[in-house]
C-alpha cells in the first residue's frame, strides 16, 4: 500500500482558483499512469510567502493561474527562455533552492488552434493582455500568425503589442476591423464562471468561416463562444488549451513523454466534468 509521504505532491495555485479543472485533469492522468501522486487546488493571497510554504511543505511541482503567471516570472529562481520572451510563468518544478520556471499555455493553446485551421500566415486577433494573453499570442506568432492585440487597458494591451511587434487595436474600435481576422481568441477573464455577460465585442463582429477560441472552458459556453458559434464560426473548446498545456506541464515534472492513454483519460475526465456541470 501506498502510505502519503510516499505520494509526489502537485498542485495548481490561484486566486480565484475553484474554477479550475486541473486536479479533474492531471488526476485522471496519475491514475491512468499508475503513478504515486496527488494534485489539488489552492487558493493563494500572499503568492511569495505561499510558494515558500509549499516549498517546504515538499510539493515537486505547481500549475499558476490567475492572477499570478507574470508576478510567477519575476519570483521564480531561475526560468527558461521561452517564458522569458513571454514574461509570464505557468508551470514550476522544485529545485533545491526554490522554483524553476516555465511557460506550457503557449503549447497548449498553439496544438489545440492548429487542429482546427492552419496558423502559418493566418491574421489572427488576441483579446487580451495578461499572462495567458502574452502566452496565446507568443505561440502564435512562432507558428507564423500574423498578430493584433486588443484589450479593454490601451496601457496594457501596448506594451503587448510593443512586445510582439504587433498591431495594436483599441476594444472600442474593433467593429470596425470586422472581418480582417481569420482567428480570434478571448484571453481574458470575462466570463469566467459567467462573472460577466459581456463578449467584449458586438456579434456583428462574427463571421462564417472565422476559427473562434474562448480560453475559459468554465462555463463551456461561455456569451463569447455562444455569439460565435450563433455566427458560424469554427469553435475550438478552451478545454483543448487546457488539456494539452497540461500534458505539456506532467511531461516536464516527470521527465517523460506522456502516453496517449493518459491524453484519453484526462480528456474525458474533462468532458465528464464540464457535462455533469451542464446537467446541473
Amino acid at each position: 500500500m501506498i502510505r502519503p509521504e510516499q505520494q509526489k505532491l502537485f498542485g495548481v495555485i490561484g486566486n480565484p482558483v475553484r474554477h479550475s479543472l486541473s486536479p479533474v485533469m492531471i488526476n485522471a492522468a496519475f491514475r491512468a499512469m499508475g503513478l504515486p501522486a496527488v494534485y489539488a487546488a489552492f487558493y493563494v493571497d500572499e503568492l511569495a510567502s505561499d510558494l515558500a510554504l509549499l516549498h517546504k511543505i515538499g510539493f515537486t511541482g505547481l500549475s499558476v493561474t490567475v492572477p499570478y503567471k507574470e508576478m510567477t516570472c519575476r519570483l521564480a529562481e531561475e526560468i527558461d527562455h521561452t517564458a522569458e520572451e513571454i514574461g509570464a510563468v505557468n508551470t514550476l518544478l522544485r529545485t533545491n533552492l526554490g522554483w524553476q520556471g516555465r511557460n506550457t499555455d503557449w503549447i497548449g493553446a498553439l496544438r489545440a488552434i492548429a487542429q482546427a485551421v492552419d496558423v502559418d500566415g493566418s491574421r489572427t486577433l488576441v483579446l487580451g493582455a495578461g499572462g495567458a494573453a502574452r502566452a496565446v499570442a507568443y505561440g502564435l506568432k512562432r507558428a507564423g500568425a500574423v498578430i493584433t492585440i486588443s484589450n479593454r487597458c490601451v496601457g496594457r494591451g501596448l506594451d503587448l503589442s510593443q512586445h510582439l511587434r504587433s498591431e495594436f487595436i483599441p476594444l472600442d474600435s474593433l467593429p470596425r476591423a470586422q472581418g480582417e481576422f481569420d482567428i480570434v481568441v478571448q484571453c481574458t477573464s470575462v466570463g469566467l464562471e459567467d462573472n460577466g455577460a459581456s463578449t467584449l465585442v458586438p456579434d456583428s463582429f462574427f463571421r462564417p468561416g472565422m476559427t473562434v477560441m474562448d480560453i475559459v472552458y468554465r462555463p463551456r459556453w461561455t456569451p463569447f463562444a455562444r455569439a460565435a458559434k450563433r455566427a458560424g464560426c469554427n469553435i475550438v473548446s478552451g478545454l483543448e488549451m487546457l488539456l494539452y498545456q497540461g500534458a505539456a506541464q506532467l511531461e516536464w515534472w516527470l521527465g517523460r513523454l506522456v502516453p496517449e492513454s493518459a491524453i484519453v483519460a484526462m480528456r474525458e475526465a474533462l468532458e465528464e466534468a464540464v457535462d455533469d456541470e451542464s446537467t446541473h
